[in-house]
């Protein structure tokens, strides 16, 4: 077992060792700006990639990256292939050695997901950390298209965003064309806690055509009391399919408070996919999945039913 010495001695030894290793990729390296407004210093052509959040694993496969991507996190679980890649740990606390050990040439993360501590003992040990950031739609596509022009994938990445936008734009014109249902969403059921005005969740859920009944929460997972739900009156109330969600949904018909809720009383509580929180291209499945919900609702209950 090693003595305290001889990790004062090793530790910077691993540094160095690691520097050198990385020094020929950075003869070819250029300087960019991250997502979230870091400078970073990247190679020219990355070429071994680590994700450290689902949403950016599922984008890498999207455009065709998977083949690349050398290890992901526990928490990545789409495609298939992404279970089957090596771990390097949690989102939140990703083991440094494991990634170390892979030898990538760039490493993936999100402000959202991944804490700033972690980027920084990444670049301390030689290995760049570019940020990917998004907090709406139109954020979410933006970000795809920065990501892959970062990773030379220009060409996949435009077509791609483009057809996403072309689907975005079916839902908006198919909703603005009938009227717009009062929403919940629920992160939580308890306590109560919903997703707030500022976050990519509000933002589908207004461009599938619904109102989210947020206005005038804090930040962006607010809690809500029972009473002040059932004062907003949501006609629709969207729940993250997880497996975490443990309660039916027949259960909110027994519940105190939630069965006084008008959207319990009249069964409109579903179930959404986890897509709706992650900044990925299946954020638009959610999207059409949502406006889905709220077409049929409208359709079954006109002005009057109300």
């Amino acid at each position: 077992m090693a003595t305290r010495s001889n990790l004062s001695l090793i530790i910077p030894a691993v540094a160095c060792f690691l520097l050198v290793g990385a020094a020929p990729a950075l003869l070819l390296a250029r300087e960019v700006v991250d997502q979230t407004g870091r400078r970073v210093e990247i190679p020219e052509r990355p070429a071994r990639l680590i994700s450290l959040a689902p949403s950016i694993t599922e984008t890498l496969f999207a455009l065709g990256l998977g083949n690349q991507l050398l290890g992901d996190t526990d928490y990545c679980d789409f495609p298939l292939e992404a279970r089957q890649k090596p771990h390097v740990g949690s989102i939140l606390n990703p083991n440094l050695e494991r990634i170390v050990a892979l030898k990538p040439d760039l490493v993936l993360g999100s402000p959202e997901a991944n804490r700033r501590e972690t980027a920084d003992q990444l670049a301390r040990l030689g290995i760049p950390v570019y940020g990917v950031k998004a907090q709406s739609v139109e954020e979410t596509l933006g970000s795809i298209e920065a990501l892959g022009r970062v990773l030379g994938r220009g060409n996949e990445t435009q077509e791609l965003v483009e057809s996403l936008r072309r689907r975005v734009a079916a839902v908006e014109q198919r909703a603005a064309a009938r009227r717009h249902p009062k929403v919940l969403f629920v992160v939580w059921y308890r306590p109560l806690t919903t997703a707030g005005p500022h976050t990519f969740i509000d933002d589908v859920i207004r461009r599938a055509g619904g109102v989210p009944i947020n206005d005038g929460l804090p930040g962006e997972w607010p809690r809500m009391s029972l009473e002040e739900a059932l004062h907003r009156n949501p006609e629709v109330v969207l729940f993250p399919q997880s497996a975490a969600f443990s309660p039916s949904l027949d259960e909110f018909t027994r519940l105190p408070g939630w069965r006084d809720l008008r959207a319990v009383k009249t069964h409109q509580l579903y179930f959404i996919p986890e897509t709706i929180i992650r900044p990925s291209p299946r954020l638009i499945d959610a999207l059409e999945e949502v406006a889905g919900i709220l077409d049929s609702y409208v359709a079954g209950h006109s002005e009057g039913a109300h």
